[in-house]
């Protein structure tokens, strides 16, 4: 343990100040003093000293006491320091002390804690290694020294809700194991909403079953029609259910869909940082046809989705599949396009085939 000192003394006494001059930190009004220690330079007026091994019997309050081997013998009783020596050092402290931040971020934590012994300073650890770090030894105003670790790393939000820790591990003098102490903050990191592909519709004969899954910060989710917002009625039932912090999932059914024009369904999913919306396809008409070949079948699906606002869109797809001459087969084509999972087409025939 170091404690930062520094003396005046009379002017008549100054050419008594040598080298030879000995510090000495005592108890006021006893014979008990620290011992096992040194000091910096007395000549010069600096009296810090560093104490060596010290236990919990230590934690008193001591004087500084200036003895020089003339009549210069002064004990500074205007002026004390208490210590306290515990077997537990103090938690690091962590700087910001919360962390909220956008996806992208440069983010920058700092990890301090105190080094009372500068030649053996705490070593600090992150947990878990997110980026860079630098560590230093610093100064502060009162001259007591503390060790520093920067961490710097770009905020994802593989980030959000994860436990950031700095750990301070504390050598002993006297042999004993060494102590550690932990400080951690949770990241809140804030993200733009993400529909997932596995947001689908899917049509019986009486009615219609969406479902729409986001992940994103704080999400809130909704349903539009025409640009107005759909709620929860007899006809129309939407059920939210919040699957973790970040991923949420809505389902809405439609009964009597033939009633209502949905061409327009989207599902909107927002929070303070983005937006984002997918439009379903839930009006779809199929046509199909096949051709044979000498060794393969090809069918072709022909999806259309019909839009009151957008141009008709066409997707075609191919499905080849091999058989054997003489053989019966059954094709079936299957597409999930970005709107709209659906079997396509269920083309059946059969008989023999010849060159």
């Amino acid at each position: 343990m170091t404690i930062p000192c520094s003396f005046d003394i009379q002017n008549e006494f100054e050419g008594l100040l040598i080298s030879t001059c000995k510090a000495e930190w005592v108890i006021y009004n006893q014979n008990t003093q620290l011992v096992n220690h040194t000091t910096e330079n007395l000549p010069k007026k600096d009296c810090t000293t560093t104490f060596n091994n010290m236990q919990p019997g230590h934690s008193k309050t001591y004087y500084f006491r200036l003895e020089c081997p003339s009549r210069l013998i002064w004990t500074y009783t205007n002026d004390s320091v208490k210590i306290n020596v515990t077997d537990n050092p103090p938690s690091p402290t962590l700087t910001p002390s919360t962390l909220e931040v956008k996806e992208g971020t440069s983010v920058r934590l700092t990890c301090s804690a105190p080094a009372p012994c500068p030649s053996d300073p705490p070593a600090l650890t992150w947990s878990p290694k997110l980026g860079e770090s630098q560590v230093k030894l610093q100064e502060n105003q009162d001259k007591t020294q503390f060790q520093t670790s920067v961490l710097t790393f770009i905020a994802s939000h593989s980030h959000d809700g994860e436990k950031i820790s700095c750990t301070a591990v504390y050598n002993k003098q006297d042999g004993n194991p060494s102590v550690s102490v932990t400080t951690d903050l949770t990241a809140r990191i804030l993200f733009p909403p993400v529909i997932l592909d596995s947001s689908i519709c899917t049509r019986a004969a009486n009615h219609v079953r969406c479902s729409c899954e986001t992940v994103g910060s704080s999400l809130m989710l909704q349903w539009v029609v025409d640009g107005q917002q759909v709620i929860h009625s007899n006809m129309i039932s939407i059920s939210t259910e919040t699957l973790n912090s970040t991923h949420l999932k809505s389902v809405i059914i439609v009964n009597e869909p033939q009633d209502r024009n949905l061409s327009s369904l989207l599902c909107f999913s927002f929070n303070s940082v983005g937006s984002a919306r997918k439009q379903f396809c839930t009006e779809c008409s199929i046509t199909g046809n096949h051709s044979v070949s000498i060794m393969s079948v090809q069918c072709v699906c022909l999806n259309k989705c019909r839009y009151r606002v957008l141009l008709s869109i066409y997707l075609t797809v191919f499905c080849n599949t091999t058989v054997r001459k003489g053989s019966n087969f059954e094709i079936k084509c299957d597409i999930t396009y970005n709107l709209f999972s659906i079997n396509l087409l269920n083309l059946k025939t059969g008989g023999r085939f010849r060159l």
